[in-house]
């Protein structure tokens, strides 16, 4: 591997962490006494959080606002980062390894940074990335390439000399497009981890085989 960069994914390549995001609503309707299970992305496809509970709001007639719904959703999200987020096994072992080699690594999410930097100061990983680069922030997304193209000219590094992490097919077939090379790790999220391993140049089950 020659490499200068690496370019990292957060939830579900750095952080066991997705599931946080797949069972938000339910874990908001049980906190209003409604015990049903509901699969959005099966009746609505991708769509924002703030989309998706006011779909819950009205299928369950709640009585609370937008924005109360909104605030309260946010809090549950921000105590799973702060306080209960764990690391990918074998991710910290090949950060080591880059960061002895002097290879610079910065991340590129769609969780905002204020969610980022607690966790990353929890778990031990603060010290291992130059950058943070929040989509959500940014008012992009991993479907097109510019909050890569913003990282590599931020970090001084042409794409054909970065490796980015993902679990994701989407934001790895963006990557891989946009002529970068890829990493990719196995997440339970990722409905077609076959296709992933398809698209990028190495693929793992667990950062531990990497």
């Amino acid at each position: 591997m020659n490499y200068q960069i690496i370019a990292s994914d957060l939830d579900g390549t750095l952080l066991e962490s997705m599931s946080i995001w797949s069972n938000l609503c339910r874990e908001f309707l049980l906190r209003h006494n409604v015990d049903e299970e509901i699969d959005l992305d099966g009746k609505l496809g991708v769509i924002s959080m703030q989309n998706a509970l006011a779909y819950v709001i009205k299928e369950f007639d709640l009585k609370i606002s937008l924005e109360d719904a909104y605030r309260e959703t946010w809090q549950i999200v921000a105590d799973f980062y702060r306080h209960k987020a764990e690391l990918k096994p074998g991710i910290k072992a090949i950060l080591n390894r880059l960061q002895e080699n002097n290879v610079p690594c910065g991340i590129i999410t769609a969780t905002e940074t204020s969610l980022v930097i607690p966790v990353l100061e929890r778990t031990g990983l603060s010290g291992y990335f130059k950058e943070v680069f929040s989509c959500s922030e940014m008012n992009t997304s991993k479907r097109t390439p510019d909050v890569f193209f913003q990282m590599s000219e931020v970090l001084g590094v042409a794409p054909a000399e970065t490796i980015v992490f993902e679990d994701a097919l989407y934001s790895a077939f963006t990557a891989k497009n946009a002529g970068y090379r890829v990493a990719a790790v196995y997440d339970l999220s990722e409905k077609n981890p076959g296709k992933l391993q398809q698209t990028a140049d190495w693929y793992c089950q667990s950062w531990e085989d990497f």
